[in-house]
């Protein structure tokens, strides 16, 4: 016992220089550290909307719209705008693809939140990109994704239902209570996050109400975590990061009340188109300023179920106009300790994604199985902010990285899962599964505009634990 205590440190630093040279190493062309699946040749999604993959009856089940070339361009052909999700069975080794609803809308929007039911079926609930009031919903057949009842729709309420009226609908986050209740926070009256209820297992819906109101923009953006009975975590801006020097804030919706992080109650949540609730009422993760732009990318609960959050801050846009910042962000942790928040700056995040978008990064995703790993996309070294050139090209991509740490985050090590790639690794998502195995999930190709036009596939990893 008293030699192995003696080795253990020279076992860290013998691993820490491996990991040094594996991450300094040439990797061959187009590198993807295991086998890689793809699920469907063409597809993304926002990052707004949850659960995007599940892993479901031995299945991977990943929700994407599809693309056919620009926007505008592509609206004639057939497969314009598919609403599609993309079955990978893991026993069998096979991959199909399901057609969920057949020219919706070009836009990554409108991917579907997916939950399982109690009874083996797949509830996918989903919209257009606010133009319309719409809520449209389907089931599957138990234990099957690739079998779907019909489409049905629920109209939310508002005023008017012109294009990108401040009434109109996106996004959709599901949560099934210990109750039964199901929940739908989507984006709605008043360009605010609302609620939908279901009681019979999303057949039929009704509005609950508002959840919190924002300023005179677009409103707060939110991500959702779920403790799996009765308590549902927010993380918070005040608005989109192309109107405002977003901090992040963070509260729980529990028994019909918000608080903030530290259990203190804030507000009833409110069952009324109406609230007073804003995201400043919550307790502050990260404060933003013109040189600190705040956006979530990811929000987890750890054994304890206390929140773990992962978010992007821009260094270089202040007094800049729109399209002429974002080109050094970095990544942020932040983990509730039962008392306070605990944030450090862990990883250069690159350059922006695209013209006109200077906040929006490749992104980044928590393992929920161990909240000590994250996965992030970033155009540059994580560790030094040199940009990521590949040799197979001699092109600057957006590659993917495991990060972990064993020291609450006071450092952390990282390996490439993609290296000298001739495409970008985008938008990450670690779906939850009972299993000692990682399902990795991204985007991986040219995204070129999120209102459009990409030539993403969608793939995955399934990586060993």
């Amino acid at each position: 016992m008293r030699l192995m205590r003696c080795l253990l440190p020279l076992l860290a630093c013998s691993l820490l220089a491996v990991f040094t040279r594996l991450a300094d190493a040439e990797f061959p062309k187009n590198y993807v550290a295991g086998e890689l699946v793809t699920l469907t040749d063409n597809g993304a999604w926002s990052w707004f909307m949850d659960e995007r993959a599940i892993v479901a009856d031995g299945k991977v089940i990943v929700g994407s719209v599809r693309a056919v070339g620009e926007f505008r361009q592509g609206r004639h052909d057939p497969n314009w705008g598919n609403v599609e999700l993309g079955v990978h069975d893991l026993d069998r080794g096979t991959t199909e693809r399901v057609v969920l609803h057949p020219r919706l809308e070009q836009d990554d929007h409108n991917v579907p939140a997916l939950l399982r039911l109690p009874d083996g079926r797949i509830l996918a609930v989903y919209t257009r990109h606010a133009v319309e009031r719409k809520v449209f919903h389907r089931h599957s057949a138990p234990g099957n994704p690739l079998e779907w009842g019909p489409i049905e729709e629920f109209e939310t309420p508002g005023r008017i239902s012109a294009p990108f009226s401040g009434d109109n609908v996106t996004y959709s986050n599901l949560f099934r209570l210990s109750s039964g209740r199901i929940l739908n926070f989507f984006r709605g009256p008043g360009y605010d996050p609302n609620y939908l209820v279901s009681d019979d297992d999303g057949r039929s819906w009704t509005y609950g109400g508002r959840l919190l109101k924002g300023g005179d923009g677009y409103g707060p953006y939110l991500k959702y975590a779920f403790d799996g009975r009765d308590t549902i975590h927010l993380v918070v801006t005040e608005d989109h990061p192309r109107n405002f020097d977003n901090s992040l804030y963070h509260g729980y919706l529990r028994d019909g009340h918000v608080n903030r992080s530290d259990g203190t109650p804030v507000a009833a949540l409110s069952n009324t188109a109406e609230t007073t609730l804003a995201p400043q009422d919550l307790t502050q993760i990260f404060r933003g300023d013109a040189d600190n732009v705040a956006w979530m990318a990811d929000v987890e609960l750890d054994a304890e179920q206390r929140p773990c959050v992962v978010f992007s801050v821009q260094k270089d846009g202040r007094g800049l106009p729109r399209g002429q910042g974002g080109r050094d962000h970095r990544y942020w942790y932040a983990r509730w300790d039962g008392t306070a928040w605990q944030s450090q700056e862990i990883a250069y995040a690159g350059t922006r994604l695209y013209l006109g978008e200077d906040d929006y990064t490749g992104l980044a995703a928590i393992d929920p199985q161990n909240v000590d790993v994250l996965y992030i996309s970033t155009d540059a070294d994580p560790r030094t902010g040199e940009p990521l050139v590949s040799s197979a090209d001699g092109r600057r991509h957006h590659e993917l990285f495991r990060g972990e740490t064993d020291d609450s985050g006071a450092t952390r090590s990282w390996t490439p899962i993609t290296a000298n790639s001739t495409m970008d690794n985008l938008r990450p998502i670690v779906p939850k599964w009972d299993d000692p195995r990682t399902a990795l999930v991204w985007m991986r190709g040219a995204y070129v505009h999120n209102h459009g036009e990409w030539t993403t596939a969608v793939v995955a990893l399934i990586l060993p634990p």
